[in-house]
């Protein structure tokens, strides 16, 4: 006789609390969780049960679990038996990564030698399996359902453009099966995936066994749980993610086509979801269109967040990016009082988030957590265009802004952004150091948080196209004006300077016929690298002038693989959806070969010079020759801050990440007079 939803969720209540919670979580029925975005409760009760369950009573929790779980799929309606789908199938997910597994259960700085075996993790999964297997041969629909809800995010991400579709569709060429089609092929596929050889999850391990101080972040809000499995210790988001996002379930633009954007159409656009819950509140309360756009920018950084957050409680790290605005990048109040009003409310939706993690779990967890639970595992980002950001990543780090006292009630953390060159990255890190400084002078504390704390990004890419589109520039004005070739080379359009336009014998003879040098393969070599070489340099005087051993660089916005692998042992590594896609290319190849995971300190000298004679020493000597203001990106007083605004990489971004912070106050106007 089958049982109802009351008997099966008593079952767990006679035993554990924390079973009860998880169980709860699962079949929609924690109060706690009203006003939680789609999905929120579901990856908590994950997180709760992979987290902070002991590895010692693991087993027997998913021995009360499961078959509870099986009771109330028998008498649920298609929503419950969906969702206790999407739970139980990334739990079985889960336990295919060592990673997941390294973070608790198998965690021995937490738990000494009581750690979960390997077999038992795989006992375990299997259980899961067989559970999901004979919900499948029940009631297809539900598995389809639950399966197709996270093909929806994996193929909308990054317009398509990312590693989980990527390699879901190379293991469906492989074996001719789609793999979001039958539970089995989905763990199969990415169980692949996990696997110890391949990049992200060996860069996790190297970092985790002290071989490297490089962590990956994800560089995508939306897919913040999936890569914690393969390795993700932070993240981030700014004002052209946040809205790109929001097109992404859209459909729009994807790389795969019309039948992924119909496919994704299939199922709601849950930021549109949430743009009307916004925008209903601001209507009522008559807030302006900026604050609307405010607090959808803390939503998305909040889903974030979350998929990150048991790496928060339990290591300190799986930080998220919060970019305040960009167009008040030169305002030092309005920037200090948002982050510290801001930062509040962060810590408010994660307090709710740690009441539910947290409750009904002992020790190690208490202690663990008892210095994180309640606080955001977010950074600030600001935009390096003048004094204003390092005063401001200062402040922040110290907890205190001398000229506004009322602005900040604790110590918050920094990501600087559209931070590029040496004096840029080596005045944000001290500004940064200062600011802890100034913390451990104001309140007797000493803090040491190297390894999950502040950052200074340098952006690579966006470095080096800037770099491009100048040279491209240069040359094109060394023609004569009448030549044709001025007209039909666009230099914003050029993404290499071998391209055919430029390397064709048409245009090298027209340069050499004008005498301007132009190498096409060597600069183009020395462009790609440029900003990877800025990156060395900075880091190296970082710890050779400044004494700073533990750096805070984060390099992004990259554009090629290699700019991760030729930086190993800068601290922080953010990959976009495409980068970690590039990935699987080089994979199929038998790619990347590593020989050393500080592969920062090849062809350097340790004050940060290129080694002479070496390849670096070649493309140094190459910029100084193609770019007259490479001496002053090279040198740290080479650009003072009142000039960061005034150089050719820093007002593309900013005017960017305007236009789309502007795209963001458009959206939730409209989506006010909508509800109005």
């Amino acid at each position: 006789m089958a049982i109802s939803q009351e008997d099966a969720a008593g079952r767990i209540g006679s035993g554990s609390r924390h079973v009860e919670v998880i169980i709860d979580l699962a079949r929609s029925a924690d109060p706690r969780t009203q006003g939680f975005m789609p999905g929120w409760d579901l990856e908590a009760a994950r997180q709760k049960l992979l987290f902070f369950t002991l590895p010692t009573e693991f087993t027997a929790a998913c021995q009360t679990l499961f078959p509870a779980l099986d009771d109330l799929f028998a008498t649920g309606d298609a929503n419950l038996r969906k969702r206790l789908t999407a739970f139980l199938v990334h739990i079985a997910d889960s336990l295919n990564s060592k990673v997941e597994l390294s973070h608790n259960l198998q965690n021995r700085d937490l738990h000494c030698c009581s750690v979960l075996s390997d077999d038992d993790a795989a006992r375990v999964r299997a259980d899961a399996e067989a559970i999901l297997l004979g919900w499948e041969k029940n009631d297809t629909g539900a598995i389809c359902a639950a399966l197709s809800e996270v093909k929806t995010e994996d193929l909308a991400v990054n317009k398509g453009d990312n590693l989980f579709i990527a390699w879901a569709k190379d293991w469906e060429e492989k074996n001719r099966r789609d793999p979001y089609a039958s539970i089995a092929d989905f763990l199969s596929c990415f169980k692949t995936l996990y696997a110890p050889n391949t990049y992200y999850i060996s860069l996790y391990f190297a970092w985790l066994e002290g071989k490297t101080n490089t962590q990956f972040f994800n560089d995508y809000g939306l897919h913040a749980a999936r890569c914690r499995k393969i390795g993700s210790l932070g993240g981030t988001t700014n004002p052209a993610i946040a809205v790109m996002g929001e097109d992404d379930l859209d459909g729009k633009g994807n790389i795969w086509g019309e039948d992924a954007t119909a496919f994704i159409k299939n199922y709601p656009n849950k930021w549109t979801q949430i743009r009307r819950v916004i925008a209903k509140e601001q209507a009522r309360n008559g807030e302006a269109d900026d604050w609307g756009a405010t607090v959808f920018t803390e939503w998305v950084v909040v889903d974030a967040m979350l998929g990150l957050r048991s790496v928060f409680l339990l290591r300190g790290l799986g930080r998220v990016a919060f970019q305040l605005r960009p167009d008040w990048h030169a305002e030092e109040e309005l920037l200090t009082r948002a982050g510290g009003r801001i930062y509040r409310i962060l810590c408010r939706r994660m307090g709710e988030i740690d009441e539910i993690l947290l409750d009904g779990v002992g020790e190690p967890y208490q202690s663990t957590t008892e210095y994180r639970a309640g606080k955001s595992n977010n950074h600030f980002k600001i935009a390096c265009t003048s004094q204003v950001a390092l005063n401001v990543v200062r402040a922040f780090n110290a907890g205190h802004h001398p000229a506004y006292p009322d602005a900040l009630e604790e110590r918050m953390f920094t990501n600087v952004t559209l931070s590029y060159e040496v004096p840029q990255m080596v005045a944000a890190s001290l500004a940064t150091e200062n600011g802890i400084k100034d913390y451990a002078a104001r309140t007797g504390e000493k803090v040491d948080d190297g390894r999950g704390g502040s950052v200074v990004t340098s952006m690579i890419g966006r470095f080096n196209d800037a770099i491009r589109i100048y040279r491209v520039e240069s040359l094109l004005n060394g023609l004569p004006e009448n030549s044709p070739l001025r007209g039909s080379i666009k230099p914003a359009a050029i993404k290499t300077l071998e391209d055919p336009s430029l390397a064709s014998d048409e245009f090298r003879g027209a340069m050499k016929a004008a005498g301007v040098e132009f190498d096409p393969a060597a600069e183009e070599d020395a462009i790609d690298q440029a900003g990877t070489l800025l990156t060395k340099r900075t880091a190296l005087i970082l710890q050779s002038k400044y004494g700073l051993p533990k750096s805070r660089l984060l390099t992004a916005s990259k554009r090629k693989f290699h700019q991760n692998t030729n930086l190993l042992n800068v601290p922080f590594s953010t990959d976009f959806g495409n980068i970690q896609r590039m990935y699987l290319d080089l994979h199929k190849s038998g790619g990347p070969k590593l020989n050393s995971w500080n592969t920062l300190v090849e062809g350097m000298t340790p004050d940060g010079s290129p080694q002479p004679g070496s390849v670096w020493d070649k493309r140094e000597k190459t910029l100084r020759r193609i770019w007259p203001d490479w001496a002053k990106a090279y040198e740290v007083g080479g650009v003072p801050p009142e000039e960061y605004i005034d150089t050719i990489y820093v007002p593309p971004t900013l005017n960017q990440f305007i236009g789309f912070w502007n795209e963001n106050v458009a959206r939730a106007k409209a989506a006010r007079e909508a509800v109005s």
